[in-house]
């Protein structure tokens, strides 16, 4: 009896503690797309049938403990947003008209609610389930992603002029892909999807290699933080945005890279006699530029042959658009300089000199931990 007493008490607290982050997260929604509005009533409900709901008669913003328990927080704050959406509707815009109208439609882009939220008037599991598994591929996407797939698993070759001509094709094939769909105007169902490896810092070299997704893989990343109702810690993340296609590469390449770093690292640390951390360090940051001048100077080469103007044009229009779509997220996003980090210059020269021979082989990713799959 007394370890079910002190479980409602934990319970309870963390109900407290729950709420209190809603509120938090409330008045940062607010304040980030420059909306005035006077905080509700905010209550957790036992239901799991509805996960969200609003009552403009009493101001009562519900959402359910089985949608905070059972889901990523990112999904908690999008249901959130679709709440806030009906109250801005009831007490700014004064809509009368049925639940999701134009004027609803209208909130939704005001608050950054995601397209898939914004579809049924009441926020249940199947709802939430349809909206969080709305990035399955279309036929050419997935023929594409297996494509490239074959591609970096050839790129294991003992042969590095074999290695290097696959992961070479595989860049090519993910440039030629999305050059075709930008001129063919097939619709971009964007995406994003988070690196969450429960820490409390981005280590440098993590931004390093957010820099090459960026640069080669058609993704925006953005270095945030994200809360997590379980554990009751804020964790840093990195969020990847852009098509399906490009979101599952990026994905992989990412964790790639980041097992590939260590695995070098272990072969080669004995050589090195300064602090372990800062050697490290060095060797990993002189690695990931080493890759970058590599990937750089194969675009270079590719590129001398000329690009055609309207497609230049069309990427241009396109990075536009998925701009627009990290800003429903991150309306406020800016970018920070940050001190350079301390280096060891032998270990970061010889990390560059490594960088230059990496090629993509099968990687982990966090979702599967199955080696080499792209598709889930």
């Amino acid at each position: 009896m007394g370890s079910i007493i002190h479980n409602e008490k934990k319970d309870s607290l963390l109900q407290r503690v729950w709420l209190q982050q809603i509120y938090e997260e409330y008045c940062d929604i607010c304040y980030g797309y420059g909306i005035e509005m006077e905080p509700p009533v905010f209550e957790i409900s036992e239901s799991v049938k509805t996960l969200g709901s609003w009552h403009s008669a009493t101001r009562i913003l519900r959402l359910s403990r089985h949608l905070i328990s059972n889901y990523p927080w990112s999904t908690t704050l999008q249901v959130l947003k679709h709440e806030m959406a009906h109250q801005l509707c009831s007490e700014l815009l004064c809509d009368g008209e049925k639940p999701h109208g134009t004027a609803f439609e209208k909130a939704c882009e005001t608050l950054g609610v995601m397209p898939a939220f914004r579809l049924s008037a009441k926020v249940s599991c199947e709802t939430v389930e349809e909206a969080t598994s709305g990035s399955s591929f279309t036929v050419a996407g997935r023929k594409f992603v297996e494509k490239v797939e074959k591609l970096l698993a050839l790129a294991q070759s003992a042969n590095e002029h074999e290695a290097t001509l696959a992961m070479q094709k595989a860049n090519e094939l993910i440039e030629k892909h999305n050059i075709v769909s930008l001129e063919q105007g097939w619709e971009q169902n964007y995406v994003s999807i988070s690196i969450n490896k429960k820490r409390k810092r981005i280590e440098r070299y993590q931004h390093h290699i957010c820099l090459i997704l960026r640069d080669f893989f058609f993704v925006r990343t953005v270095l945030a933080q994200l809360y997590d109702p379980v554990r009751n810690e804020t964790f840093k993340v990195i969020e990847i945005f852009g098509t399906v296609e490009n979101v599952a590469i990026a994905e992989y390449c990412y964790y790639f890279l980041e097992n590939r770093l260590a695995f070098l690292w272990s072969g080669c640390k004995h050589q090195f006699k300064g602090a372990t951390i800062t050697e490290r360090n060095s060797y990993y940051l002189g690695l990931l530029k080493g890759f970058h001048e590599k990937l750089q100077s194969h675009r270079k080469n590719k590129n001398c042959s000329g690009e055609k103007e309207e497609s230049k044009a069309l990427i241009l229009l396109e990075d536009r658009k998925l701009d627009d779509f990290v800003g429903l997220t991150f309306p406020r996003l800016r970018n920070v300089k940050s001190r350079g980090a301390k280096v060891y210059g032998n270990t970061f020269k010889q990390g560059v000199s490594d960088g230059k021979t990496i090629t993509f082989a099968k990687g982990v990713t966090a979702k599967s931990g199955a080696r080499g799959k792209l598709l889930q």
